[in-house]
């Protein structure tokens, strides 16, 4: 491809992968409710070339219909969360102001990834499910295929999406990601790597190879990707909407730096030693540069005072997950939304007695400054948005700020100081040493015509 259609794949082909978040069109690869077998196995081909991995079995592909894939694209998600937990992330991230108040979240989720599939890697039954009967209007609709007289957008989110079965085949993604389910913020990492890989290798194929210009120029079309997808999703809460969306576009530039470094092999690194926070997703030298992992935070030294109420879930914001509460709070282009920045480590836990849900959240910051500095703002957005009947307390003690919300908050001064004593801040050694400066790579070789 020439310069002139390789912005053309940019401009047209992703916003598509963007619009329907994990999974991707291939709407032009099934013919009369059957797959175009030949045409499947010469992607698959040319995607072990590009990506530098083989296949260890095969992938079944399977047609369905709208209903039949909705209902796997259900199971999918309930079998990673039960309803109950979906009620108890959403009822936290409305009192912590992730999510707008009364949100309904499994529906929400579901709405989200249901709006454009149009095929998915399923990682529980390891096939390739492709719908039939897709519309090829709105966002669908690419003028790029006239320059090839091939399906370019197929073509790419199907090698995009065959990426996913190569990780879960060579790395056990789907175990990785099983693993992390207490843990948001570093399973955040790891997809954004997923579908950073993805993405730059489904681009690889359909352009026939990747070198430092085309990644540059990826790259940047996708720093414009949150705007976009804000529009195309725009009824959508912003704290589902932006993690979808960062794993695209923070997910490439992040992984873009692994390529620089040491191509497809330093790709597979990622996935042997994962980024362990957003953070070092959106401060890539965190990871590459001076390896610096999050705190480990457990909370402790609340039990005797509340008595009565037990852990439902404990879980991991992040800085992504602060610099949304923040933007949500005082606006995106607010000076407090930069402490964000100064996050190192948070532990979340939902606490539960009857009907009633609060939360402590121990929030780790990078100095007794920015600890104090964030306990004023975040208090002054939980005045402003919570009513009198919704009990809030937020202090700070040297780096580390302590938010309790809900009813147990009425017993804020009982363990205040406990919490503060008792729990402890770890740091893990980092997984690997420094790694060495981005050195120009030689493109992929060129797919076989």
């Amino acid at each position: 491809m020439n310069r002139r259609e390789i912005w053309a794949v940019l401009r047209r082909g992703l916003p598509v992968l963007m619009a329907v978040g994990a999974f991707g069109c291939a709407y032009q690869l099934v013919r009369s409710g059957s797959v175009n077998h030949a045409e499947v196995g010469k992607i698959e081909t040319g995607l072990e070339q590009v990506r530098q991995l083989s296949f260890l079995k095969p992938v079944p592909l399977v047609v369905e219909n709208r209903a039949e894939a909705d209902r796997d694209i259900r199971a999918q998600v309930t079998h990673q969360i039960s309803d109950r937990e979906f009620r108890i992330d959403g009822e936290t991230g409305a009192l912590i102001g992730m999510y707008p108040e009364g949100i309904k979240l499994k529906q929400e989720t579901l709405k989200l990834l249901d709006s454009q599939v149009a095929g998915f890697y399923d990682p529980d039954t390891k096939r390739m499910i492709l719908v039939s009967g897709v519309s090829q209007g709105g966002i669908w609709d690419s003028g790029a295929q006239m320059l090839m007289q091939r399906d370019v957008m197929g073509e790419m989110v199907l090698a995009h999406e065959l990426t996913h079965a190569l990780q879960d085949q060579h790395f056990d993604l789907a175990g990785k990601l099983d693993a992390l389910k207490d843990n948001d913020d570093r399973a955040l990492a790891l997809k954004s790597v997923a579908e950073g890989d993805a993405t730059i290798t489904g681009f690889a194929y359909v352009v026939g190879g990747i070198d430092r210009a085309r990644l540059e120029m990826l790259v940047s079309q996708l720093s414009g990707l949150p705007e976009m997808f804000a529009k195309e999703a725009k009824s959508a809460p912003e704290g589902l909407r932006d993690p979808l969306v960062f794993q695209y576009s923070a997910g490439v530039k992040f992984v873009a730096q692994a390529y620089d470094r040491g191509g497809y092999s330093a790709i597979d690194k990622l996935f042997r030693h994962p980024p362990q926070s957003s953070q070092q997703i959106l401060h890539p030298e965190l990871y590459f540069v001076h390896p610096s992992p999050p705190a480990d935070i457990t909370v402790a030294g609340y039990q005797q005072a509340l008595g009565g109420w037990s852990t439902a879930e404990a879980n991991c914001e992040g800085e992504l997950g602060l610099d949304i509460v923040l933007k949500q709070a005082f606006g995106p282009n607010s000076p407090k939304v930069a402490l964000a920045q100064s996050w190192k480590g948070d532990r979340i836990l939902s606490l539960t007695r009857g009907a009633d849900l609060s939360v402590i959240w121990l929030i780790d910051l990078s100095s007794e400054r920015a600890a104090s500095q964030f306990a004023a703002a975040y208090s002054e957005a939980l005045d402003r948005r919570l009513t009198l009947q919704t009990p809030h307390r937020v202090d700070y003690q040297s780096n580390l700020v302590l938010v309790v919300i809900g009813e147990a908050a009425r017993r804020f001064a009982q363990f205040e100081n406990d919490v503060f004593k008792q729990s402890r801040i770890t740091f893990s050694a980092p997984p690997h040493p420094p790694l060495p400066p981005p050195a120009l790579r030689a493109q992929v070789p060129a797919l076989a015509a």
